[in-house]
């Protein structure tokens, strides 16, 4: 197994491979025999069948991954006679999921490539597109790949050629070794390389057995009550309230920027969250004391988009080419980002222009003015207010599942991690040497010096 391999990942695909095959088997009539050396007209017949029930491309292609898996692992029999099948596959689930998102084409899904950039890199672009990838989560790889072939000293597509898993595992090492990178760089490179080589050159990478760069177990910042208090008192306007939803939503800054009107629901106290981490959506209590600034931020907007109206320049970017099914959806109020930008953009793949919502980065920096002014020395970011807000509800007696919920947790395992602040009101654990110190009647150093402090002033 790949040491960048989940260690269940394995024997998930092995336990689901031998489900699928017990399937096939018994379409076929071969009473589930293990050892059947099955053809690839008998796997079309199998995957036409399952096209005849309505079942989905993305999942009759899962089928056919699961079949070649126990046909390599299980059976130890070849599968290179199935790459055909594979790569007409992957074609009509890239075509089924275009005319899903409303596109005529799957060239349509595609948008504006830049011409100048090599080759290589475009070629990467169109293919990740293709697959569905998020903007973020594309320039990311990209990068990736791009200094890949900066370290390399590869110029375009033919260069690779030559490129093995040893040039891959040697480019991981050094971003460990040299580079001195967190865990969480190397493998986006790792992750961005083999979706190249799985895309773009369309052959396997091979087992990369790179030197790790290593993450301990991070335990989250926490500010107190008071501290995330007088942090507000030095934030004001947008960027107050985004720090309160943080807090008393729990929400990724990501999540609090990209709200729509539609979003906001305020006769039942409620906030939806769409295209979160992983695409999840949830819902989250909406607080009494955002209801009357949310409210205002509501009306200003509307304000904004009858202006956008009168201008003929009213749109919004939608996901999922909702604005081909709904051509005039990009117009209307309900689907305009509630914090929007004072200016319109341009869409980096499709050209068009639209009314985004605020800037990533415009948070960050009023935050970090606010944190100095409150003289918090604790590292503060956008992130901290979502670890106090699950780590107030525990301290308050909530539920961690009601918790995990409310995060957006696929695991309460990752829930559990806000269970580590341990000096919690009322609970307060006693160190042992204040315990020696109580047991043989000596002061605290620190108590005895506060009370010399006050001595002097007195004098």
């Amino acid at each position: 197994m790949s040491m960048f391999e989940k260690p269940s990942q394995a024997e998930q695909e092995l336990k689901w491979a031998k489900i699928w095959f017990k399937q096939f088997s018994h379409f076929h009539k071969r009473g589930g025999k293990a050892n059947w050396d099955f053809s690839p007209d008998d796997v079309i017949l199998f995957l036409r069948s399952k096209r005849d029930q309505r079942m989905p491309a993305w999942k009759r292609m899962k089928i056919l991954k699961g079949l070649l898996v126990y046909r390599r692992f299980e059976q130890e029999l070849p599968i290179d006679p199935f790459s055909f099948i594979v790569e007409k596959m992957k074609e009509i689930v890239a075509n089924e999921r275009a005319k899903q998102d409303g596109y005529d084409t799957i060239e349509d899904v595609v948008g504006v490539i830049d011409p100048t950039e090599p080759d290589a890199i475009q070629q990467f672009r169109r293919a990740l597109r293709k697959d569905g990838m998020r903007l973020q989560t594309e320039r990311s790889y990209v990068g990736k790949v791009k200094a890949f072939m900066a370290d390399r000293g590869l110029r375009c597509l033919a260069d690779f050629a030559s490129v093995r898993a040893s040039d891959v595992e040697a480019h991981l090492t050094d971003l460990a070794v040299d580079g001195n990178v967190a865990a969480s760089t190397q493998n986006t490179a790792f992750h961005g390389l083999l979706k190249f080589f799985t895309l773009v050159l369309k052959r396997d990478m091979g087992p990369i057995e790179a030197i790790r760069a290593s993450k301990g177990k991070q335990v989250p910042t926490v500010m107190s009550t008071r501290e995330v208090a007088s942090v507000f008192e030095g934030l004001e306007g947008v960027h107050l309230t985004i720090a309160q939803l943080l807090y008393g939503c729990g929400m990724r800054i990501s999540e609090a920027i990209r709200l729509r009107v539609k979003d906001i629901d305020f006769d039942n106290h409620l906030i939806e969250i769409h295209g979160a981490k992983g695409g999840k959506s949830r819902l989250v209590p909406l607080p009494d004391e955002l209801v009357e600034p949310l409210q205002r931020f509501v009306e200003s907007r509307r304000a904004l988009h009858e202006h956008d109206i009168a201008n003929g320049t009213a749109s919004v970017w939608l996901p999922y080419a909702l604005h081909r099914k709904y051509p005039s959806a990009h117009r209307e109020f309900r689907w305009q980002y509630l914090f929007a930008s004072h200016r319109l953009s341009r869409d980096p793949r499709t050209g068009e222009r639209h009314r985004h919502h605020i800037h990533y980065e415009t948070f960050p920096r009023h935050l970090k003015v606010a944190v100095d002014s409150a003289g918090i020395d604790k590292h503060v970011t956008s992130h901290t207010f979502r670890h106090c807000f699950a780590t107030h509800l525990l301290w308050s007696g909530t539920d961690i599942r009601t918790v995990q919920e409310l995060l957006g947790h696929s695991d309460v395992k990752t829930t559990m991690i806000y269970t580590h602040v341990m000096n919690r009101p009322g609970v307060r654990i006693v160190s042992p040497l204040d315990r020696l110190s109580e047991a043989t009647g000596r002061q605290p150093a620190g108590k005895s010096y506060q009370e010399g402090r006050i001595a002097y002033a007195a004098g």
